[in-house]
């Protein structure tokens, strides 16, 4: 028996294992990598994840085909999958944090979710390694994951055609590199019509999920909202009024408890939005209180600022209203109406509860 038939024979018996094991590599990259790291270097990194996946994609369907041959290939075509796996885990792990960091997960956990599912997913169709239509079809929504990621930051812009441009360029790379490929292998050239409309309609359900504003706003993050009974700025801080946190106003729960001693009272809340350098957007603190009887939020008011690039903290700015008892939140919004963070609390009327102050 060969090196390659033993290594063969040995990835056939703990295929159960590898697959799994290079998933979770390449998902403990990410996480001991991607947060810790800048930028670019992070997109350089996951730019080589996916020429590698093309890679591997290429030579599995042109060794199935016969088109490649040799003990290199031999070797290449065995661990292909594995190099599929963790390129694949290590991408959408990558997308993981990148998008949940950058926007509410109760505005965009569509999006988020199919993150999560294609990132397990790879688990579920590793019996399917060599059909490309799974291959190229997750294929392209990592390639427009990627430059949705990659443009805002080198364009510093958040518009609508920065979205439609990078989906229309992933859509012409995956297209062209499905025609090389189904000149070339059969596999690929007899399911080239189902892998098209697959790919199409990732691109028109991502467009979707856009317009109704559940893709997170890559590359904006909120690095920190508060609610507050009064603000001022002393030099480069903020001096806050606040209320000491009790066992049900626990600041580590999403709705805090702000008392008023009147029916209205100004309520501050203030937030901190980090964006790429020479980045300079809208921002809307968009407020609502929920109607009891109608079971619905009704919004109170709009409050748009602008934000400031460049800052690893975030520019900080805060908006406040004259609010009155009930459940309140505010959603903190680009221009388009994307979410970038929200703030759940209640108000409530009850005088002689202990303010403190103290510097964010």
């Amino acid at each position: 028996m060969n090196r390659i038939d033993k290594l063969r024979r040995f990835y056939n018996r703990y295929e159960r294992y590898l697959i799994p094991g290079a998933l979770v590599v390449g998902f403990t990259t990410d996480v001991l990598t991607f947060r810790f790291i800048n930028f670019p270097l992070a997109m350089s990194l996951l730019f080589f994840q996916l020429v590698l996946i093309g890679a591997n994609i290429s030579i599995i369907n042109l060794y199935e085909a016969k088109k490649i041959a040799g003990k290199f290939f031999s070797y290449w075509r065995i661990l292909a999958p594995l190099l599929l796996q963790y390129s694949f885990g290590n991408l959408f792990s990558a997308f993981l944090i990148f998008y949940s960091h950058s926007g509410s997960f109760f505005a965009s956990w569509p999006f988020i979710i199919i993150i999560i599912f294609l990132m397990i997913g790879n688990e579920i169709f590793r019996k399917y390694n060599v059909r490309p239509t799974i291959h190229l079809s997750v294929y392209f929504f990592a390639i427009f994951s990627y430059f949705n990621l990659l443009l805002p930051n080198i364009l510093k812009n958040l518009s609508v055609f920065i979205f439609l441009g990078s989906g229309l360029f992933s859509l012409a790379l995956i297209i062209l590199f499905v025609n090389k490929l189904s000149l070339h292998t059969f596999q690929v050239a007899e399911k080239k019509q189902t892998i098209l409309y697959l790919v199409g309609g990732i691109f028109f359900f991502m467009n979707f999920l856009y317009f109704f504003n559940l893709v997170p706003p890559i590359p904006l993050s909120l690095r920190q909202v508060g609610v507050y009974h009064e603000i001022e700025r002393v030099n480069s801080d903020y001096q806050v009024v606040t209320e000491e946190c009790g066992l049900w106003d626990s600041c580590f729960l999403s709705h805090e408890r702000r008392h008023i001693s009147s029916s209205r009272e100004r309520i501050y809340v203030f937030s901190a939005i980090f964006a790429p350098g020479d980045m300079e957007l809208e921002v809307v603190h968009e407020w609502e209180r929920f109607n009891k009887k109608e079971k619905r939020w009704e919004k109170i008011a709009d409050i748009p600022f602008r934000a400031l690039g460049g800052r690893d903290e975030g520019h900080r700015w805060y908006t406040y209203y004259n609010a009155y008892p009930g459940r309140w939140r505010v959603n903190i919004k680009t221009a388009q109406g994307q979410t970038i963070g929200r703030k759940d609390f209640y108000i409530i009327q009850k005088a002689g509860v202990e303010r403190i102050e103290e510097k964010i």
